[in-house]
């Protein structure tokens, strides 16, 4: 028999192939994104100007970068000016819209609000507004970084005037900016009791009570203003266990202000529970944030990171199947000296910044698994495909940790017109490395490298 590479026309599989099934996956995923805190704070406000829209256009344009699509911005607190020194890490200290009860300055936070809208000039489609901590003066503590103990730290007076301040601020931006807040969140990581008084970043405990009280009086606020293109998503725990908890915890008036699910996949195992809460309450759920390191010393070509990333990644697409799947921050403080984020820049320092291997790694998904797709899951658990039925385009992206491993793939269940694939691969060496490989008319085989993330791409593909 002839080798495979030259018989083109049917492929006799060696093993058990990977199955492409279209009816195994979940339609109209919605896309890539990143919060703007902390890093919008610092880059909006670049006096090199290229040197800003070049960055911009790495996370958000769609040919030249990862073509992020969806920006949650964050609705700072504003620290209390007079702690000093102030605790806050660089690019955390997020001005807020309202430094003293009663005073509005809607000059506030230009950073953010220069890489929000350049996003969206870059094809950014989704924005969410969410907030970490209520202005430093309706606080307990009066600091934004959290209570003395860890608790509720939002005055009990307040969470009306709170409520007030965070759809004032999504008016302002669909009346000046013409931009609409598609969700507003009050909460993040609620649950945790981590958000102690002199912490480096804004944070807020909310118990179980004082979350459905908070999501109700933004509700009720956003309808006395007419907005009503403005929906609540909550709760944005820290892992997929509590976000179960807090929501089977609501009653059944919060459940009904909630038009979306927001969770953070650092930890947690309710995967697939989680899916199927959100499905039973008729809610559209999004993985809201998650971001990672690695495990090496802080170096820019770190593997670990991209390893933990694409396992992610794939892991959620599969069993929580989000509508959309966002990082924390796309950009990271070099003077942290730590392996998160696509791109490093010092936010101390110099208005440049250097390009991380998980950047590569992020683009093997965003770049190629675009807006609209239908997410298919497979039957290997190291790999994630998708159709882009509008582009007639399948992609298939595959994580391999252990040695190098060929691979095989049945697509039975296309009809294509193309006799090869166009290859990206991302490992130790390489970042987004092009190359093609032969397509026969029931799949394709591959080489995959050890500690690798690759993407393979087939144009002109129909479901048979």
């Amino acid at each position: 028999m002839r080798p495979f590479e030259q018989q083109k026309d049917q492929l006799v599989f060696d093993k058990n192939p990977i199955q492409i099934q279209p009816d195994d996956g979940d339609s109209n995923f919605e896309g890539w994104g990143t919060s703007l805190a902390w890093w919008a704070h610092i880059i909006g406000q670049w006096e090199d100007t290229e040197k800003m829209n070049e960055l911009l256009d790495l996370v958000f344009d769609a040919k030249k970068g990862l073509g992020l699509n969806i920006v949650r911005y964050n609705i700072g607190g504003g620290e209390n000016p007079s702690i000093v020194p102030n605790t806050l890490r660089p690019g955390g200290d997020v001005p807020g819209f309202q430094p003293d009860e009663g005073v509005w300055n809607w000059e506030a936070d230009k950073g953010q609000r220069a890489v929000l809208l350049a996003a969206f000039e870059r094809g950014a489609t989704i924005a969410e507004a969410f907030s970490n901590s209520p202005p430093y003066w309706m606080t307990i503590s009066g600091s934004v970084t959290g209570a003395e103990d860890g608790g509720n730290n939002l005055k009990e007076e307040y969470y009306a005037a709170f409520a007030d301040y965070l759809t004032e601020v999504v008016k302002f931006y669909k009346e000046k900016f013409g931009v609409i807040f598609r969700t507003l969140n009050p909460l993040n990581e609620p649950a945790s009791n981590w958000w102690i008084k002199g912490n480096i970043q804004e944070g807020a405990h909310f118990s179980l009570d004082k979350q459905m009280e908070i999501i109700k009086s933004v509700a009720e606020s956003l309808e006395e203003k007419g907005l009503s293109d403005t929906v609540i998503s909550a709760p944005d725990e820290n892992s997929i266990d509590e976000t179960i908890d807090m929501l089977q915890g609501y009653d059944q008036e919060t459940i009904d202000k909630l038009l979306q699910i927001n969770t953070h996949s650092y930890n947690g195992s309710q995967l697939e529970e989680l899916h199927e809460l959100a499905a039973e309450k008729k809610k559209r759920l999004w993985m809201s944030e998650y971001g990672t390191g690695g495990s090496e010393p802080h170096n820019h070509e770190d593997i670990s990171s991209i390893m933990e990333l694409s396992e992610r990644i794939i892991l959620d697409l599969k069993l929580l199947q989000p509508s959309a799947w966002i990082y924390w921050q796309a950009v990271e403080d070099e003077s942290a000296k730590n392996n998160w984020g696509f791109i490093h820049s010092d936010f101390r320092g110099e208005e440049n910044y250097e390009l991380t291997k998980q950047y590569y790694a992020m683009a093997n998904f965003s770049r190629f698994i675009r807006p609209g797709s239908d997410i298919i899951r497979t039957n290997n658990e190291h790999s994630i495909a998708a159709y882009d039925q509008k582009e007639k385009q399948l992609t298939i992206v595959v994580r391999n940790e252990c040695s190098k491993e060929e691979l095989e793939y049945d697509l039975c269940a296309f009809q294509f017109d193309t006799d090869s694939a166009d290859v990206y691969e991302t490992s130790l060496l390489k970042g987004l490395a092009y190359s093609q490989i032969p397509v026969y008319r029931n799949g394709f085989k591959i080489l995959v490298e050890s500690e690798s993330v690759t993407t393979i791409v087939l144009s002109n593909v129909e479901i048979q």
